[in-house]
């Protein structure tokens, strides 16, 4: 069984190497997000640019408050990993793909509200969040060199 203070530790570090090294997935995942909205979903160039650009940027702040909810409301604290008895080290892909497949998520939730007010298919835009991110975090890993 999964604790709600693993869930919320979940989000903490993986907002942290969002802000660090994954910091370079933002705009790998707007130009292959671009790629795939203009050859797979068959959307216009603008359109591409526009939900690439604004899916991204709507994920990472809503992310951002996120986080900020869980360390200033719920009071949530960093534990360095010297400090914490039980603490496991994830590799870099894992930490990729982790944070690829939250982005996903909460880009799929921009693609919901954005077919409120214009029509898209939600089945395509939403694969294509996860694909993307996907191939970021695989890109990110295979360019990454942390020694």
């Amino acid at each position: 069984m999964v604790s709600l203070k693993t869930i919320e530790f979940f989000f903490l570090n993986t907002w942290l190497w969002s802000m660090t090294w994954g910091i370079y997935h933002v705009p790998t995942n707007i130009l292959v997000m671009l790629v795939l909205l203009k050859i797979v979903g068959r959307f216009k160039l603008i359109s591409s640019i526009l939900l690439a650009f604004f899916s991204k940027v709507f994920s990472s702040a809503l992310y951002t408050l996120i986080v900020f909810l869980l360390v200033f409301v719920i009071k949530l604290q960093f534990v360095p990993a010297e400090e914490f008895n039980s603490c496991q080290t994830i590799n870099v892909l894992l930490a990729c793909i982790c944070l690829g497949f939250v982005y996903a998520a909460l880009q799929s939730i921009f693609f919901c509200v954005v077919n409120k007010f214009y029509a898209l298919n939600l089945r395509v835009t939403t694969l294509i969040a996860f694909v993307s991110n996907i191939i970021s975090a695989l890109l990110i890993y295979r360019f990454l060199e942390i020694n």
